[in-house]
């Protein structure tokens, strides 16, 4: 550290300070240097304390030579120092430094403007940079030091060179003192993973490392590993290899003992006791105590305790059992005083309102807020809706505020569209489900093109007479052309619908009144007698009562993070209501979503329906069957529209029976934008006698789904169907599931 230190210390014996003088001082004042060498007047010196001095220098960057003389006169001695401090710092520069963030290592080091720099400041500071680098996986990292000339004022200047190593893969992580559990068993807990495979490259993310780290301790204190720590980690670089060392303290393992609670006074012990997840005897879990935590905090939320707070204590450790107590503050019951809404610029209040599950004069339901936002959240109006607490002057009311952003619901446009099934058509429409900002759906629709000719209008009321019921019309004349055959419709369909029990239940009925023609049938299905028998047929009335009940919680309509779907729908053609077609058809779907993580969800669906004629069960009209292929309610992606289904003397005849199975695993990148992979696997049956359920087409592929405004939920998916071995393209437009 030092140039020289020099000690001249005639006596060897204890002397009396009398004085101490510093000469050279630059920098610093008198006070500070004796200060930090403690040295002062009146205290007693001796070879010993001088030695304490010399170190104490030495643990200081001030001073760059020391020259200490004592000169003695009847026991007294009169101390001079003579210094030559370091220069300071006016600068630092880093060059190269690519994993490292300059302002870490300066605020680790404590290097800032003004302070001595030293030898010893210039090693530290090496050292740093090497060390981190190996933390971080790098070997044959090379630093640079370089130090300037101090300037007229005393000031230097650091420059740091760095040229990055590279990036060691890691060979094999090390655990040491883990005696409960193998080592295997604690990497299948990390996401860091030795090189092994192209998968597994044995990449070190100091990012994800971290992590890691904390997975291992949550790891431990779920199995009954209270007292467990990650001591340290240490990385050894080896070439190119990198050895991850890993220090644990197990402690000793727990299990639950007796579980009790206090401070609680709205509700028994009992009853308490019944929503805690931890039983006596059971091994220790910081998890089900967490859970134990939230349904405590649950059950006082929903009876109107706000500010309710639990918090376990280890009452007591036997052995290796641990007592655990909640104790509960319930803190007041609260009521609501008032809702406002805030942030609606086109949707009326009362259709808010209507949405609510909370009222003002009840008392706090957390239960009840949480379906409330996600209710809103599902009329899909609004962005975003968050809900917001104002305390009054009361200390047992609260004011509810519920803030929400609005979203175009609705389009009036003129444009095109294209599908693999319809090909390319203009049209001219005006939708609003938001139609005058008081919830009611709007439809026009006139569309022209090559396969496709239809007007549409229809209207529906959401809220019939201020109820949870609604009601709807619709008139049509719609002509659809396949790729083999055309139908046209000309009708229309009365509707009525109702929530049931919690809202999330449904139930629905359209009687429909439509007169239905077949033409264009291509020769090829014309040589099945079934197809030619249709094919005579001309103008058909359908006079049909459809029938549906369904549950959905969804968390939202579009790129929900979870929630389950249900749905029977049933159709009743002619038979008591008349007219020329007459069959049976029921169908039921079932899908599933849940988070695996913050953005990613994986999403399930299960399908199947039947159909069959009244007096006979195949007298039911092919264009009523069920052909699978392309996307849409029949879809079956990486096939073509429509060509999936049972095959007779070459001829897709379709199916009176099918299933398909859907699994998409989606990744969320906004509330309007998700990619997915997904697999499609079905088929359509003549008959319940050929139903195979293990013979099936399969599908797979990549796909993304947008919510644009003015066009709504728009989805492309790139498919490879197995059992066709082609790819395909599709283009969807509205949601699947």
């Amino acid at each position: 550290m030092f140039s020289k230190i020099l000690i001249l210390l005639l006596a060897s014996q204890t002397l009396l300070v009398k004085d101490v003088k510093v000469e050279n001082i630059n920098w610093w004042d008198q006070q500070t240097i004796i200060n930090a060498l403690g040295i002062r007047k009146g205290q007693s010196i001796s070879p010993t304390s001088i030695r304490s001095v010399l170190k104490k220098a030495y643990l200081t960057d001030y001073f760059d030579e020391l020259y200490l003389k004592a000169t003695a006169e009847d026991q007294k001695a009169d101390i001079l120092l003579k210094i030559r401090e370091n220069p300071k710092l006016k600068e630092i520069t880093f060059e190269g430094l690519k994993s490292l963030k300059p302002s870490k290592i300066k605020d680790t080091l404590g290097i800032k403007e003004n302070i001595p720099v030293s030898g010893a400041t210039l090693f530290k500071l090496k050292n740093y940079i090497l060390e981190e680098y190996k933390n971080k996986g790098y070997y044959g990292t090379e630093v640079k030091m370089s130090l300037s000339e101090p300037d007229e004022k005393g000031y230097v200047k650091i420059s740091v060179s760095v040229k990055e190593g590279q990036k060691a893969r890691i060979k094999e992580i090390i655990f040491h003192g883990n005696t409960h559990f193998t080592s295997s068993r604690l990497k299948r807990v990390m996401k860091t993973k030795e090189k092994k495979t192209i998968i597994f490259t044995g990449k070190f993310d100091e990012e994800k490392f971290n992590e890691d780290l904390k997975k291992l301790k949550t790891f431990y204190l779920n199995n009954g590993f209270p007292e467990a720590r990650i001591d340290s980690f240490k990385n050894e670089v080896k070439g190119k290899d990198l050895f991850v060392h890993i220090y644990i303290t197990e402690g000793k393992k727990y299990y639950f003992g007796d579980i009790s609670i206090g401070g609680n006074k709205f509700f028994s012990e009992q009853e308490l006791l019944k929503r805690v997840k931890i039983k006596k005897g059971t091994i220790y879990s910081q998890k089900n105590i967490d859970k134990s935590i939230e349904e405590l905090t649950s059950i006082y939320g929903d009876s109107g305790f706000l500010y309710v707070n639990i918090t376990p204590f280890q009452e007591g450790i036997k052995d290796s059992s641990i007592d655990i107590k909640f104790y509960i503050f319930e803190g007041p019951r609260i009521k609501i005083r008032k809702i406002d809404i805030v942030g609606n610029t086109k949707t009326h209040d009362e259709v808010i309102r209507r949405e609510l599950d909370v009222f003002p004069g009840e008392y706090f339901s957390r239960e009840k807020l949480i379906k409330s936002q996600r209710d809103l959240y599902y009329m899909n109006f609004f962005e975003n809706v968050e809900v917001n607490f104002t305390p009054t002057n009361d200390s047992n009311l609260v004011d509810l505020v519920f803030k929400v952003s609005e979203k175009y619901t609705g389009n009036v446009g003129l444009g095109a569209t294209y599908s693999q099934l319809d090909g390319l058509s203009f049209y001219f429409q005006i939708q609003q489900p938001n139609f005058r900002g008081k919830g009611e759906i709007v439809n026009f629709l006139i569309e022209y093109g090559f396969k496709k000719r239809n007007f549409q209008i229809s209207f529906t009321e959401p809220w019939l007479f201020g109820k949870k019921q609604q009601a709807g019309f619709s008139l049509y004349s719609l002509t659809t052309y396949y790729p083999q055959y055309t139908v046209q419709r000309n009708g229309g369909n009365i509707s009525y619908g109702k929530r049931l029990f919690n809202d999330y239940w449904r139930i629905f009925t359209q009687y429909t009144l439509e007169k239905t023609n077949v033409y264009d049938i291509d020769s090829i299905l014309l040589t099945h007698p079934y197809y030619s028998y249709w094919a005579q047929k001309g103008w058909q009335w359908s006079s049909a009562i459809n029938y549906n009940l369904s549950f959905d919680n969804r968390d939202r309509f579009f790129n929900a993070t979870r929630g389950n779907i249900f749905s029977y729908r049933g159709e009743l053609s002619g038979g008591p209501l008349r007219g020329d077609i007459h069959f049976i058809k029921q169908e039921f779907e079932f899908s599933k979503l849940f988070p695996v993580s913050k953005f990613f969800i994986s999403a399930a669906s299960l399908k199947t329906g039947y159909i069959r004629g009244i007096s006979h069960p195949d007298s039911v009209p092919f264009y009523e069957r069920f052909f699978l292929g392309d996307v849409g309610t029949y879809g079956l992606r990486g096939y073509e529209a429509n060509s999936v289904g049972p095959i007779e003397n070459g001829v897709n005849i379709g199916g009176r029976i099918y299933f398909i199975f859907t699994f998409e695993q989606r990744y969320r990148i906004n509330d309007n934008m998700y990619l997915l992979a997904f697999f499609d696997a079905g088929n359509s049956f003549k008959n319940v006698n050929t139903l195979r359920p293990f013979i099936v087409k399969k599908g797979v592929g990549v796909g993304i789904r947008m919510e644009i405004p003015l066009m709504g939920v728009i989805g492309f998916d790139f498919a490879y169907g197995i059992d066709s071995k082609k790819w395909m393209p599709h283009i969807q437009v509205g949601t699947s599931f």
